[in-house]
């Protein structure tokens, strides 16, 4: 078989043909690499690896088995140091990539694929300085902008990173990728209205889904009475956020109604991607799947009800979903607004998060408001144990919120609440303020609002759960983020024993802390301005014995909730899906009744 014939099989997705050919050819850079390529589409991750190491091996003696072109060699360990990066050998790709930018400094392109590398070995600021360096070779390089739009949202400076986002997206303005990255952020931006955000989100499906609709598959059974099968989709299942609101329905789910099939898009499995694994009644790892390669798994299983756990958030398969695969389409958990896409039907939430008739007119979406809340929890199993405070007069504040939700909005109440209490730290805990670049802007932020850094205590060091959990231990008061208020960080902060002090806003994101507090009969921390937000931190703090007491009773308290009472939410998630399902099932019948009569 000739190259050609490999090259259409491989642009046709189908691998493991064209593996099968290439084993039948003399080897050489090019055969290399097109197994190399082969491997890693087809999700062979240790093949892969063992074959790049092989060729790395090469590079390094400067013995290959076969003559090859400098081209050749250069093209080899790019795509080596693009495999090392996404499989966790980040360190070897910045090495690889560090000494090509050395040998070829004016190639744009390189420098853009070193910073993606150090990106994964999460040395931003390094990453940082080579997307500048790209830049200026290359200024209007739309994916240099947008790379380096991400570094800047991840370190908390939104706002420049939606600018270079807005220049990618002004670059190349058909490319709908810098839209959605648009839309995705603009929820992080207290000048982000639902309404803006709704347009933004209408005209990147006008680019990327100009055909989508609201239309549904015909040829299942209108059956109100049956068993349904219900999938839900996701990258995340695994020690993450979206897993510990997902438990809870997977465990009281009443099975002899409905069938749970999950489509796992998770690379890297642990212990939780088990447990979900053993509570579906079926369960496919798709995350080597392409999107022609599920839609087909999806139709051949006949899902009624199909939920996207991610939007806009990266990871999504909405793609996937353009193709209205299943009658029942649902947005549920991971994105905190509209998708835009008319082929998603509905939306669950609650009335707290989405006030009746606010908002609605605003999503694609019908909004299906569950009666006690859109979500419900399952605290790790190992968390740490509750230890008494001892502050010693110091008040201590902490938000472990991600930095790109720490909003000049936030810094505000947080300011105005550190002054109202004089005697009082701030502790804030993530990764990306190992970021020397972080750091310098989150205290000149703080600066400019009259905080001192002898005030702010920053760490960035990884830890598991349980280690992540205990350091709650030394917080007094919990400060949260505003317009994107936190999820899985509020509830771990109240499981914890720490109360925590919220800013309401006018979105969805902004409102599902209030929705948290508020089952636990803790509305009043959900406040509604920032001279409110100081004046109710500034009262708990000052409340010595009321501190102590909800040390002592929130874990108890979230756990008797409906936050936390998996069977009821269950029931009234199944009440949904069996209203909605009833509905589709009236309306395909009063369609093939009028069919019927129209044939008359």
């Amino acid at each position: 078989m000739n190259k050609k014939k490999i090259e259409r099989l491989l642009a046709v997705g189908k691998f493991d043909e064209a593996l099968q050919q290439l084993a039948a050819i003399e080897q050489s850079a090019w055969r290399d690499m097109r197994q190399l390529k082969c491997l890693r589409q087809m999700g062979r991750r240790q093949d892969a690896l063992g074959l790049a190491n092989q060729l790395y091996s090469h590079h390094r003696s400067g013995q290959f088995p076969y003559p090859t072109n400098t081209s050749q060699r250069n093209n080899q360990l790019r795509y080596i140091a693009q495999m090392f990066a996404e499989f966790g050998r980040s360190e070897h790709a910045c090495d690889i990539l560090k000494a090509l930018c050395e040998k070829k400094p004016n190639v744009a392109a390189l420098h853009k694929e070193y910073a993606y590398a150090l990106t994964c070995d999460n040395q931003l600021d390094e990453a940082e300085a080579q997307l500048n360096m790209a830049l200026n070779i290359q200024p209007d390089n739309a994916n240099c902008q947008a790379q380096l739009a991400r570094i800047l949202c991840r370190s908390g400076r939104v706002n420049a990173g939606y600018n270079s986002y807005s220049k990618a997206a002004s670059l190349e303005p058909k490319n709908p990728n810098y839209i959605q990255r648009l839309l995705y952020w603009s929820n992080f931006s207290e000048r982000t209205t639902q309404q803006a955000n709704y347009q933004l989100t209408r005209l990147w499906a006008s680019i990327a889904h100009p055909q989508d609709r609201a239309n549904s598959n015909r040829w299942r059974a209108a059956n109100p009475a049956r068993r349904l099968n219900i999938a839900l989709a996701s990258s995340n299942f695994r020690d993450h956020p979206t897993s510990y609101l997902v438990l809870p329905l997977l465990r009281a789910i009443d099975r002899s109604k409905f069938n749970v099939t999950v489509y796992s898009d998770t690379r890297k499995r642990d212990a939780v991607s088990d447990t979900i694994r053993e509570l579906s009644d079926t369960w496919h790892d798709t995350s080597q799947f392409s999107d022609q390669k599920l839609a087909r798994l999806i139709t051949e299983q006949q899902i009624d009800a199909l939920f996207d756990l991610h939007g806009h958030s990266a990871g999504n398969r909405l793609n996937l979903f353009a193709k209205h695969l299943a009658p029942l389409q649902i947005s549920w958990l991971g994105y905190p607004s509209t998708t835009g896409m008319k082929s998603i039907g509905y939306r669950l939430t609650d009335r707290i998060s989405d006030p009746v008739g606010v908002n609605d007119e605003f999503f694609t979406e019908r909004l299906i408001r569950l009666p006690n809340g859109f979500l419900c929890y399952e605290p790790p199993a190992d968390a740490p144990a509750i230890e008494p405070s001892d502050n010693q007069g110091i008040i201590r504040f902490g938000s472990f919120n991600g930095l790109s939700k720490i909003s000049s909005e936030t810094l505000d109440c947080w300011a105005a609440a550190m002054i109202a209490v004089p005697n009082s730290t701030l502790c804030l805990k993530r990764k990306e303020l190992s970021s020397e670049n972080a750091r310098k802007g989150l205290i000149a932020e703080l600066a400019d609002r009259g905080i001192a850094q002898d005030r702010l205590i920053l760490k960035s060091e990884r830890q598991a759960t349980t280690e992540h959990l205990a350091e709650y231990n030394h917080i007094d008061i919990s400060f949260d983020t505003s317009p994107y208020n936190g999820t899985t960080t509020t509830l771990q902060s109240l499981w914890m024993g720490v109360p925590v002090v919220s800013l309401v806003g006018h979105t969805h994101a902004s409102r599902v802390s209030a929705t948290i507090l508020e089952r636990i009969n803790l509305g009043g921390m959900a406040t509604n301005s920032v001279v409110d937000f100081a004046q109710r931190v500034k009262e708990l703090s000052e409340l010595e014995e009321t501190r102590q007491q909800l040390r002592s009773t929130l874990r108890r308290r979230l756990a008797d909730s409906a936050l936390m009472n998996k069977s009821q939410f269950a029931r009234e998630f199944e009440l949904a899906i069996n209203r909605l399902w009833r509905e589709w099932c009236e309306q395909r019948t009063n369609e093939r009744q009028q069919r019927v009569e129209e044939s008359a």
